[in-house]
């Protein structure tokens, strides 16, 4: 109590108040934290214990979280259903491919909705928005129809006689990236038009004065300043096209063809050989590890793309 001699019992008892009041902000902050973490990570914990758990540990009620003979044959078992290496491939192809073509047309498009003005501009920016509310299982007749005879004003009839079938390759995946109508374009569409409406309006003025065209503009002006922009965009996309299951079990038939998380959606039946037997000791160890065998890849790129992609995201102000 000796530095406090100086100050009055009204200051002091005012001194404590704050410090028991940023005790408590402390304490409700580490119980958050303690609490989210436990939300998000013990699903990962409970499927890592299943997934090297042995049939005397699924089957032993003393092992819940340590099995007493860990194994790895769960793994095993799952890299060979998942046909992991050419599943691997496929993933990279329908993950990388649309991430690219991503931020090409959405930033193209995200900058004439930043920068030019005309009538229509709102419009076609709420249309835009408007497509991220609408389930893409409402689309999928129409889309599988379409990419089943697919057809440009009829000159692939003319030429071929006949329109092409894409179904059971990748374009149906990829064609509509390079357009911006990818999945979840709208929202990549929205990250650069807010980057682009936010960059210093004397930077394109000075391009123009010194003879840049509105394209020249975007290509030396403004890519090379939204780098966040792109790096959110890019990041997004390629995981949000990496765990997708709904387009490629739409489009794609073939097994070798087949993408990680369209393999893992699938692994009870390759286990069991399609047939409708549901053993747990049998399904949910293999099933988990091959779980984690799916979301590895992104963990490892995530881990080392942290520090970009969390800067990315505060400078392109997305939040929630």
């Amino acid at each position: 109590m000796i530095k406090y001699k100086n100050y009055t019992k009204e200051d002091i008892i005012l001194i404590f108040k704050n410090k028991i009041y940023q005790w408590f902000i402390t304490l409700v902050k580490i119980i958050l934290f303690i609490g989210l973490s436990y939300v998000l990570l013990r699903p990962v914990l409970f499927m890592l214990s299943t997934a090297i758990k042995s049939r005397e540990d699924l089957i032993d009620p003393t092992v819940v979280w340590i099995p007493k003979h860990p194994t790895i044959e769960n793994f095993k078992k799952a890299f060979v259903s998942l046909n992991y290496f050419n599943a691997f491939k496929n993933s990279l192809i329908v993950s990388i491919i649309p991430a690219i073509f991503n931020v090409i047309s959405c930033s193209m498009i995200g900058y004439g909705l930043a920068r030019f003005k005309f009538k229509e501009r709102e419009f076609i920016f709420a249309l835009i928005l408007f497509t991220l509310i609408v389930p893409p299982q409402v689309l999928l007749i129409p889309l599988y129809v379409f990419y089943q005879k697919f057809d440009i004003l009829g000159i692939f009839k003319l030429i071929r006689g006949e329109p092409f079938n894409l179904l059971n390759t990748y374009y149906p995946i990829i064609l509509p990236t390079i357009l911006g109508g990818g999945l979840r374009s709208g929202l990549f569409i929205y990250i650069f038009r807010q980057f682009f409406r936010g960059m210093s309006k004397e930077l394109e003025e000075a391009a123009y004065v010194d003879g840049a065209s509105p394209f020249q503009t975007y290509l030396r002006i403004f890519i090379p300043n939204s780098v966040p922009a792109i790096v959110t965009v890019f990041l997004f996309s390629l995981v949000w096209h990496w765990n997708d299951v709904f387009e490629p079990s739409v489009f794609i038939g073939d097994f070798d063809k087949y993408t990680l998380s369209l393999n893992l959606a699938n692994i009870r039946a390759i286990i069991t050989g399609g047939t409708q037997i549901f053993d747990p000791l049998l399904i949910l160890p293999p099933q988990y590890a091959g779980a984690i065998l799916v979301i590895l890849p992104m963990l490892i790129f995530y881990i080392f793309t942290q520090r970009f992609f969390v800067e990315s995201v505060e400078r392109t102000g997305i939040v929630g």
